[in-house]
């Protein structure tokens, strides 16, 4: 194991300056002693914050070096696995992206938008992919990790504000960005950008004709619903959630049929029916009835 280590100040200077060995050295002073072909089997498995995770459990590291142990598989990622996109490098665009973008909606009008899609569009290019050609799901988890419930808040409505300010191709190309990272939104972020546009009642046609289709999760199926529930088109909304909630229950999925128990409350009450909400109380205690049947000692809870 290296002598070398890190100093107190490495917080202040950066991992960059100092030494793979001093990095290592440090590590394993610490209680993680690892090699280069340790971090490469690591890798074949996880990301850096994986890594972290997984040596914690070990990690002595206190005071300036209590978080060494998670921005040293960032760093050593960058020299041993340069080729490699870490979940970090996606955070650092995608919150670029998103800073040039509320530049352009606050009025500032050389925003570097297209410089900053422009590094999306290439970092894409080089993700990790599942099967399917989508973003491997723990990849994605990482890299998202690190943004606030504000970020995230901001995420999900990006592309329609960007719509209704009159940015139609960039509330556009978010939209598909939003939608190839999070593929259960496929569609949803394209509606709203369409109803954004002023084409509400066939935005809420393309989100009924999601909510229907069998071939998509149960959690896809419900966010156009959320969708529909978004626009304000309730009438639509509540056929759409009554019509899900008929299929779940002929297919015996249950955790979906309670998923649509607060989203039909929700817009009951926004149509002030009292009859439908009155029979929704009716499903909703035979639903749990039934889950507290089939999962008996199973605190109710609220799903949504």
């Amino acid at each position: 194991m290296s002598t070398q280590r890190v100093d107190k100040a490495w917080q202040q200077k950066g991992l960059k300056e100092f030494s793979t060995e001093a990095l290592l050295g440090t590590l394993g002073h610490y209680g993680i002693p690892v090699t280069e072909e340790d971090f490469r089997k690591l890798s074949e498995s996880t990301f850096p914050l994986g890594i972290a995770q997984q040596w914690k459990s070990k990690w002595k590291g206190t005071g300036p070096f209590k978080d060494f142990v998670v921005a040293a598989p960032v760093e050593l990622w960058r020299r041993w696995l340069p080729d490699r996109v870490a979940p970090h490098e996606m955070t650092d665009t995608l919150a670029s992206l998103m800073r040039s973008l509320l530049e352009l909606l606050n009025g500032k009008t050389d925003a570097p938008v297209s410089a900053a899609f422009e590094r999306m569009t290439s970092l894409r290019a080089r993700l990790p992919v599942d099967d399917k050609g989508l973003p491997q799901e723990r990849f994605m988890q990482e890299a998202l990790a690190p943004f606030s419930e504000k970020d995230a808040e901001l995420f999900d409505r990006l592309a329609e504000l960007l719509a209704r300010s009159g940015h139609v191709n960039h509330a556009e190309s978010f939209a598909e960005m939003e939608e190839f990272f999070l593929p259960d939104r496929k569609g949803i972020s394209r509606a709203m950008v369409r109803a954004a546009k002023g084409e509400k009642d066939e935005a809420a046609t393309d989100l009924v004709k999601l909510s229907e289709d069998t071939s998509r999760s149960a959690i896809a199926r419900i966010l156009a619903v959320d969708g529909l529930i978004h626009l304000q088109t309730h009438g639509v909304a509540a056929t759409a959630a009554r019509t899900l909630l008929a299929w779940a229950e002929e297919n015996k999925d249950l955790h979906l049929a309670l998923d649509l128990m607060p989203r039909l409350e929700h817009i009951y009450k926004a149509q002030n029916d009292r009859v439908n909400l009155l029979d929704l109380m009716r499903i909703s205690e035979r639903l749990n009835e039934e889950h507290d049947r089939i999962h008996p000692g199973h605190n109710r809870h609220r799903h949504g």
